[in-house]
């Protein structure tokens, strides 16, 4: 499997910055040099899961973040360490699909926030160059549209 690097620059806290640095942290944790959307999935389960609203949703679809750091070693590609900068992320053209979607998803006058990288997760189901975070989601038993629908529920509580 090719990969294509992008070097973005940090996005904006608007743009989700905590869920990339916290992306970036676990893809360099693990012997990655890059940002997939399979990171994107778990630093955002992992925000998720310490949010009142979404650890309940989490949990009834058996979706934690250690489930899903096991099931990314099955889908992420061969590991590649690249050059760290401080201010930009080395990652894949699914991981940036990925945070646009989310960016769309939370809205001009929102921040993205976990939640909306998750539904971008979701939404990516019919879309090959969405990488396979959701394939991720597939081999935990996860039926996407349930989840998106629960997911969907807990934010517009919030």
């Amino acid at each position: 499997m090719q990969i294509a690097h992008l070097s973005v620059a940090l996005p904006a806290a608007r743009h989700g910055r905590e869920i990339v640095l916290l992306a970036d942290l676990e893809a360099h944790e693990t012997g990655f040099g890059f940002v997939d959307a399979e990171h994107l999935l778990l630093a955002a389960v992992t925000l998720c899961s310490g949010m009142p609203r979404f650890c309940p949703v989490l949990a009834a679809h058996g979706v934690t973040p250690e489930t899903v750091r096991r099931g990314i070693t099955a889908f992420v590609g061969a590991r590649t360490p690249c050059p760290g900068e401080h201010d930009r992320v080395a990652c894949t053209p699914a991981a940036a699909r990925v945070l646009a979607r989310a960016a769309v998803l939370a809205g001009p006058f929102d921040r993205v926030r976990p939640a909306h990288v998750v539904l971008a997760v979701l939404d990516g189901v019919d879309d090959p160059f969405m990488g396979s975070a959701h394939d991720v989601l597939e081999t935990l038993g996860v039926d996407p549209r349930r989840f998106r629908r629960a997911l969907r529920r807990a934010v517009r509580r919030g």
